[in-house]
């Protein structure tokens, strides 16, 4: 098994150029920056989603209590 694993790492060292690694790492960084920018927005989508509901139901509750 040791052999195929050497062999194995061997093989996935010669598929890549250093540029194409390096485009690679260029590539995540700004994925990873663009799924950061979309969790955030979402979390504030949910955030202010959040506290309209609960303005509104605040509202509701405490009008229908007085009629």
């Amino acid at each position: 098994m040791s052999e195929q694993s050497s062999t194995a790492a061997t093989d996935s060292e010669a598929l890549f150029s250093p540029e194409e690694i390096k485009q690679f790492d260029c590539d995540d960084a700004e994925a990873g920056q663009v799924i950061g920018k979309m969790l955030s927005a979402m979390f504030l989508y949910t955030v202010i989603v959040m506290a309209v509901s609960a303005a509104a139901t605040y509202y509701w509750v405490n009008h229908q209590s007085l009629s």
